[in-house]
């Protein structure tokens, strides 16, 4: 055998198997960058380039991602081939996926009906210009809300949470929670509410008046006789106040929908009570 395998790796001969593997590395990395002339120019003006990975707080070397046991090796017919076997082409690693972090933000009813907006501090993992390492980042978030924003609505910040890899960073997603109303339920764009009348109020008409989401407005509820007559509203009646519902950019405002509790009976009556009651259902009776 006339080649000195440990000459040519310029080791010793009782070098261990890492150090071998290590000689090797460094004539591979000779071999595959001088051999390139791009590679060579770019070798021979600035230090080579280091690449980064979102799962490492260090930089990673392209050589130690060679070694790895997810790399393919192959004969060349050059001088290496000649007595080793070693990467044909590095193959560029698979793209990293994003990593989107998604928060919950709790509004009022209030806030969706009117609009709002919301400012927040998160914290990112960001990778270090200077070091390459992952470091952490505080940055100023401003959320608007619009009007008319539903539950489970999602207000997309592209580029805004953990970085996966230098300059790329992931999505930060809020997603809205419509909080519960003490008065209004929500369906869609349109509004549910319950107004409670008394017996005489169901019977002879009433005025009622609901403040708006808005805080500000009040809306007007009346039902009173119609061409000299009124008709009695039941338990659980319904009326629709056209437009006072949620806004919907799309399609205008919803309607509010009022569901009437008619609380029929009193605990008591007195002897009075009871005598102006008959004479006023008798009364009633003997109308057509």
């Amino acid at each position: 055998m006339s080649e000195d395998y440990y000459q040519i790796l310029g080791v010793s001969r009782d070098s261990t198997e890492d150090e071998i593997k290590k000689a090797y590395r460094k004539q591979a990395e000779a071999f595959e960058t001088l051999g390139d002339p791009a590679k060579r120019q770019e070798y021979d003006s600035p230090p080579p380039p280091q690449y980064y990975s979102s799962e490492s707080d260090d930089g990673i070397n392209l050589f130690d991602q060679m070694f790895s046991s997810n790399f393919f090796f192959s004969h060349d017919d050059d001088f290496f081939s000649d007595h080793f076997i070693y990467p044909k082409r590095a193959r560029r690693p698979p793209p990293q996926r994003k990593k989107t972090t998604v928060r919950q933000v709790r509004v009022t009813l209030e806030d969706l009906y009117t609009g709002t907006n919301k400012n927040f501090k998160v914290t990112r993992k960001v990778f270090d210009k200077r070091t390459g390492k992952l470091i952490k980042e505080d940055k100023k978030i401003h959320l608007r809300i619009l009007p008319g924003y539903k539950h489970g609505t999602t207000v997309v910040f592209h580029n805004h949470a953990d970085e996966w890899a230098p300059g790329k960073g992931g999505d930060l997603i809020f997603r809205i929670e419509e909080l519960p109303h003490p008065v209004y339920q929500r369906d869609g764009r349109h509004l549910h509410t319950v107004v409670e009348l008394s017996l005489l109020e169901a019977l002879t008409g009433f005025k009622k008046e609901l403040m708006r989401l808005d805080g500000k407005t009040h809306c007007l509820i009346e039902h009173g006789p119609h061409h000299g007559l009124i008709k009695p509203i039941r338990d659980g009646d319904e009326h629709i106040i056209v437009g006072e519902g949620m806004p919907d950019r799309e399609h205008g405002k919803g309607n509010l929908i009022v569901h009437f509790k008619v609380n029929s009976f009193s605990e008591t009556l007195n002897e009075e009570q009871c005598k102006l009651l008959k004479e006023a259902l008798a009364n009633v009776n003997n109308c057509k």
